[in-house]
C-alpha cells in the first residue's frame, strides 16, 4: 500500500487534522509576518499619557474556583504554561500526537491492507501519551533559552509602562500574550490579562503594561487604542 493509500483511511484522519492544523498554523503566521512588519515598530513610545486604572477587583471570584484553579495550575505547571509560549506547547503536542498516531497505524496495517478497529483506539490513548510527553519535554527545553517573563535583560517591574501588542489571538481576564520592549530594545514575549471588566483585546492591538502579579507570573495590561490613530 502506498504512502497516500495509507493516509486516505479514516483510521488516519485524527492524526492528519492535527499535523494539519499545524501547518496551517505556520502559513498563517507567516502570512502575519508579512503582512504585519511594521505592527512592532509601531509599538515603541512613551506610556506617560497612556496610563489606565488598574484598581478593578475581582473580588467576585467565590472559594469554588480554587479547586479548579488547582487543577489547572497542576496542568500547566506540566505542559510548562507560563515559563514558555504558549505556541510551544500545542504545536508540539499536535505534531508529537500526529506523527505517533500515524506510526501505530503504520505498525498494525496487515499486508492485506485490512486493520484492526481496536488499534485505532489504542492509537488514541498512544497519541495522546506521546503528545503530552512531547509537549513537556520541549517546553522544558525552550524554557531554557525563551525568556517569556522578562528576565535577563530587564526585571519585570521594569517593564510596567511599556507599550506593547497583543501576540495571541485573544487576551482576555484570564491569560494571553503580549509583545513589549524593554527599556534595552529587546523584545520580550510575556504572558498577561487584560484588567478585569475591560473587554478582551484581539491580536496586533496596542496595549500599556500596567502591572506584574508574580503569584500568578501574569502582568495586567490595559488597553492603549489612542495609539492606533
Amino acid at each position: 500500500m502506498g504512502l497516500l493509500s495509507f493516509l486516505a483511511n479514516w483510521w488516519n484522519v485524527p492524526y492528519l487534522v492535527l499535523l494539519g492544523l499545524v501547518g496551517v498554523f505556520f502559513i498563517l503566521q507567516l502570512i502575519g509576518m508579512v503582512a504585519h512588519s511594521d505592527a512592532d515598530a509601531d509599538a515603541d513610545g512613551d506610556a506617560d499619557g497612556g496610563e489606565a486604572d488598574a484598581d478593578h477587583d475581582a473580588d467576585g471570584d467565590g472559594d469554588a474556583d480554587h479547586d479548579a484553579e488547582g487543577m489547572w495550575q497542576g496542568v500547566a505547571s506540566f505542559f510548562g504554561f507560563g515559563k514558555v509560549p504558549l505556541m510551544v506547547v500545542w504545536v508540539t503536542f499536535f505534531i508529537f500526537a500526529g506523527f505517533a498516531g500515524l506510526s501505530w497505524n503504520k505498525v498494525w496495517l496487515h499486508d492485506d491492507g485490512s486493520y484492526p478497529t481496536w488499534a485505532f483506539f489504542v492509537s488514541l490513548l498512544v497519541a495522546l501519551l506521546a503528545g503530552a510527553l512531547g509537549a513537556r519535554f520541549f517546553s522544558r527545553l525552550a524554557g531554557r533559552f525563551v525568556d517569556v517573563g522578562g528576565r535577563g535583560a530587564a526585571r519585570k517591574h521594569e517593564l510596567q509602562g511599556k507599550i506593547g501588542v497583543v501576540a495571541s489571538a485573544v487576551l482576555n481576564a484570564k491569560f494571553g500574550e503580549i509583545r513589549v520592549r524593554d527599556a534595552h530594545g529587546n523584545e520580550l514575549l510575556v504572558h498577561a490579562r487584560i484588567v478585569a471588566g475591560d473587554p478582551d483585546l484581539k491580536q496586533g492591538d496596542k496595549l500599556v503594561v500596567i502591572d506584574y502579579d508574580a503569584a500568578t507570573e501574569l502582568f495586567t495590561v490595559a488597553a492603549a487604542p489612542d495609539l492606533d490613530k
